[in-house]
């Protein structure tokens, strides 16, 4: 099983046909807005996309009300990770955990910030060197939690 960690060039679909159809209609419509500043990072097995994620640079279009409380840390020098995913079919295997060292080492002194809306991926995160950095109260419509990731610290 030969896995390649590669920044995606060319057709982002190939990344986006793995995802959800309800990530799917939040990514597809926006990616015009975000393709100069953002990349696509993802793990192939004999050249098929099996895990990937995207780098936001900047302010997403589409932010729940306490990731905008939090999008200051763009103006920190933290990126955005967003749509993670693992193929369906290619889960416990550490595919996301892969994905995390690649892109890590790809800039070791780049920090990240993420969001998740299930409280169950704490552990994972925490596993991977995420801190917890904020976790939404009753005044937000969903419970969320942002991680960071600073390798500096």
């Amino acid at each position: 099983m030969e896995l390649q960690f590669e920044k995606l060039k060319g057709n982002p679909n190939q990344f986006f046909d793995i995802l959800p159809e309800d990530w799917k209609i939040s990514i597809v419509p926006n990616w015009v807005y975000y393709k100069k500043t953002a990349s696509i990072y993802v793990i192939k097995e004999n050249n098929e996309i099996i895990c990937g994620g995207i780098v936001f640079t900047e302010k997403l279009k589409e932010m729940t009300s306490f990731e905008i409380l939090h999008a200051y840390l763009f103006t920190e020098g933290y990126y955005y990770l967003g749509y993670i995913w693992v193929s369906e079919h290619k889960r416990n295997q550490q595919l996301a955990t892969k994905w995390f060292t690649h892109l890590k080492d790809q800039n070791p002194k780049q920090k990240y910030w993420l969001t998740i809306e299930e409280e169950q991926l704490n552990y994972f995160y925490k596993k991977n060197g995420f801190k917890l950095f904020a976790e939404s109260n009753d005044d937000f419509d969903a419970k969320e939690w942002i991680f960071t990731n600073n390798p500096i610290k």
